[in-house]
């Protein structure tokens, strides 16, 4: 009987191992785990600033339909810049800020926007310096969600 409980347990773990794993780890996205940053409009003069390669702020907000300032500090010896980008029409370039060298302060001018939820991001560092941008209440004009399923077929051997 031992052996047969070592030989269970030897196939048996890894599979139990494997499905944990997929469970926790869902469709890869962080969205389920991760709330996205919400913020509302305030006003027309926005202030964000760039230190240790990170922005102090994950949302930034603007009223829809109307021309805005950003005041964006570098507090680094780096080039950082705030860009506004549109992910739910293809990546689409709303408004690229002046690349500056730090530590430095430049506010931008940028146009009237439509409502919607984009991204706004440093472009030298656009993998890890990233947030989220609100125009008016966000709406969901411009936003898309994809979701996936995974469907796991599990066997288990009925051995003597």
């Amino acid at each position: 009987m031992r052996v047969r409980s070592t030989v269970v347990a030897t196939m048996l773990l890894p599979a139990v191992a494997a499905m944990s794993w997929l469970a926790l780890a869902g469709d890869g996205s962080s969205a389920a785990t991760k709330p996205k940053p919400t913020c509302t409009p305030d006003g027309t003069s926005l202030k964000i600033a760039a230190k240790n390669n990170t922005f102090d702020k994950d949302c930034l907000a603007a009223p829809a339909d109307t021309p805005f300032t950003i005041a964006f500090n570098n507090q680094d010896y780096d080039i950082h810049n705030v860009s506004i980008y549109d992910k739910g029409h293809g990546d689409k370039a709303l408004f690229k800020g002046e690349v500056i060298y730090g530590p430095k302060t430049i506010t931008y001018s940028v146009p009237a926007e439509a409502e919607g939820t984009y991204e706004y991001r440093c472009d030298p560092h656009a993998d890890t310096m990233i947030g989220t941008f609100i125009v008016g209440s966000g709406g969901p004009t411009t936003t898309t969600t994809a979701t996936s399923s995974t469907t796991t077929t599990t066997r288990f051997l009925n051995l003597p």
